[in-house]
């Protein structure tokens, strides 16, 4: 059986459906992938839910400078009887009148239904400070879920930029790829012209053909390859898989923008863990500040209410507004050991901090040299590449001339395509440096 043989249109459609496809996905610009992630990413969510439940709690917390109201309800039926005896005279001797009672009083109260009804509202004074700084260090904890959130935007903003890169590497590779099944199918035709001609051998014919088979199958990897990476790209936007989109080629930025003390500067503000770490020493003088409050008494505006229902002779209702004094005045130094703990915790949250500003300029320094790094082999491979495709263009001119061979045209070729090799991987690192060096300085998503 005779193998399939391809159709001289076939490049051409392969070529003509790929462009139709490309013009009728709509382009997506890595500002609005980046807007649709922050908005719609499932991690992004979870973290914003995050600072819902710390805002909550800091309003938890502040209901406790309002009037606390307690109650107590007590109802059932005694098992043994309520008996108890009051004594001959146990109420005093008045006069005309003598002992009160005379006689020892029995009361009796059967086993019936009682019950005992106890209600306080109190009023905190002296603890409203401890309230406030309770307040302070929720709102420091809902400051710390909002760094977590903004950290959790620049994270998946960063993702975003290096899929992004990798989406614009990729479809690079497939425009690159058609130009060399063009250039390959150009090549076929006219080694036929010359086999037809007998100026070539049949094999140098087959040889082409080959390579245009394999060209093909790159091409159809590459655009394989592509549409994986797209549906793992709508699902870090949070959006459907097969939503159609195509990305645009990114400019080189100038070196202008890529100042070093700027950078600093930039990062020392924007770095989430420069601002955590100063919350968290915040946090620790403030853990600080409760402990010392600690010592001071509890001091309420109390009204209490009692009533003892269905027991004989007690009273049934009892009002009683005044104050309610807490204060534990000896400890053997127990407040004094844990505030010394947060006192030493400060310590350690200052001395991180300053850490934190450390690494982060490290990582800055060192993240810049990268880009500068990636950027200059990303120059140097784009002018190999240049020449390389300038001696297959004269190549090209010479065998359709009959004065080059074909191997030597498949040789330029073969050292072309390593060359757009080499300048896509060196795109990819360099965009991968930038994404990096984004990342470094904090960038806002």
């Amino acid at each position: 059986m005779q193998p399939p043989r391809w159709s001289g249109k076939w490049p051409g459609l392969i070529l003509l459906l790929g462009s139709l496809r490309c013009a009728a996905q709509p382009v997506l610009t890595l500002d609005d992938a980046i807007r649709m992630a922050v908005r719609g990413n499932r991690q992004v969510q979870i973290s914003a839910l995050e600072v819902v439940k710390a805002t909550e709690a800091t309003a938890e917390v502040r209901t406790a400078r309002l009037p606390q109201f307690k109650s107590y309800i007590l109802g059932g039926i005694a098992l043994n009887p309520i008996n108890f005896t009051i004594p001959r005279g146990a109420l005093g001797i008045y006069p005309n009148i003598g002992l009160v009672p005379q006689e020892d009083a029995n009361i009796d109260t059967p086993r019936r239904f009682t019950g005992l009804i106890y209600g306080s509202a109190a009023q905190p004074i002296s603890q409203l400070y401890k309230i406030r700084l309770g307040i302070q260090t929720s709102q420091l904890g809902e400051q710390l879920a909002r760094e977590n959130l903004r950290q959790k935007k620049q994270e998946t903003a960063q993702q975003v930029r290096q899929a992004y890169y990798q989406l614009v590497q990729t479809q690079s590779q497939i425009a690159g790829a058609e130009a060399t099944l063009k250039y390959l199918t150009e090549l076929s035709a006219l080694t036929d012209r010359n086999l037809a001609e007998e100026t070539v051998l049949k094999s140098d014919s087959l040889n082409v053909k080959a390579k245009l088979s394999q060209q093909r199958y790159q091409l159809l990897t590459l655009r394989d390859g592509l549409d994986t990476r797209k549906e793992a790209f709508n699902r870090l936007l949070g959006r459907d898989l097969e939503a159609q989109f195509s990305v645009e080629a990114q400019s080189l930025p100038s070196l202008e923008e890529l100042d070093p003390a700027a950078a600093r500067k930039k990062a020392l503000e924007q770095r989430t863990e420069i601002r955590k770490a100063r919350l968290q020493t915040l946090k620790a003088e403030l853990d600080v500040r409760r402990e010392r409050a600690e010592y001071l008494p509890d001091f309420s505006l109390q009204l209490s209410y009692l009533s003892l229902a269905n027991v004989n002779f007690l009273p049934q209702n009892i009002s009683h507004a005044g104050f309610l004094l807490e204060w534990q005045p000896f400890d053997w130094g127990q407040k004094h050991h844990r505030m010394e703990q947060f006192r030493g915790a400060a310590k350690e949250a200052t001395l991180t901090a300053q850490d934190a500003e450390q690494q982060v300029l490290l990582d800055v320094h060192m993240k810049l040299r990268k880009l500068l790094e990636a950027r200059a082999l990303l120059e140097a491979q784009a002018a190999v590449q240049e020449s390389e495709r300038e001696k297959l263009r004269v190549l090209l001119n010479r065998y359709a001339q009959k004065a080059a061979l074909l191997a030597e045209v498949l040789e330029q070729k073969s050292a072309l395509a390593q060359a757009d090799s080499q300048y896509q991987q060196a795109v990819a690192a360099f965009w991968t440096a930038r994404a990096d060096f984004d990342r470094a300085l904090g960038e806002e998503y």
